[in-house]
């Protein structure tokens, strides 16, 4: 059982080592370090679960508040949204991150401050915004965001 123990130390330590190597070699080559490259394009996509009988509810929240308030605001809709048959997700919805990486330092950003100015101002203030989020909460099962980059041809 020791041994066990020992050879399972040994094989995270090895695993912790190469998350340290590997990095480093995956972008060295004969001119240094190298980023994604100037065609490199930053996106968040978001999964979503429904809670059972809640989807049609999502939809009409998003069509009723967001959509108005996105218009509202000036903000950048999503730029693809998928609506699945089959699978664990009921949507998928990716917003490109129009300032690459960067977009990802803000708690809240300049954009999500518009939104949720504008999704206040049309629905009677704060408080009015506050309840459609609740009620858009109370429809969501199971979220799941990811960041990944596509590369648009341009350089």
């Amino acid at each position: 059982m020791k041994a066990i123990s020992i050879c399972g130390k040994l094989a995270a330590a090895t695993a912790l080592l190469f998350l340290f190597i590997a990095p480093a070699s995956a972008q060295d080559d004969d001119e240094g370090p190298q980023t994604w490259g100037d065609d490199a394009k930053y996106a968040s996509i978001t999964y979503i679960q429904f809670k059972s009988g809640k989807r049609e509810e999502a939809m009409e929240i998003i069509a009723e508040y967001f959509v108005p308030a996105t218009k509202q605001a000036g903000t950048s809709p999503p730029t693809f949204a998928m609506h699945f048959q089959s699978g664990k997700w009921d949507a998928m919805y990716v917003w490109d991150l129009e300032g690459g990486m960067a977009d990802l330092e803000w708690y809240t950003s300049a954009d999500e401050l518009k939104w949720q100015a504008a999704l206040a101002e049309l629905n009677g203030g704060p408080e009015g915004a506050a309840e459609i989020m609740k009620r858009w909460s109370k429809t969501i099962d199971e979220a799941e965001t990811h960041i990944g980059h596509y590369h648009s041809g341009e350089e």
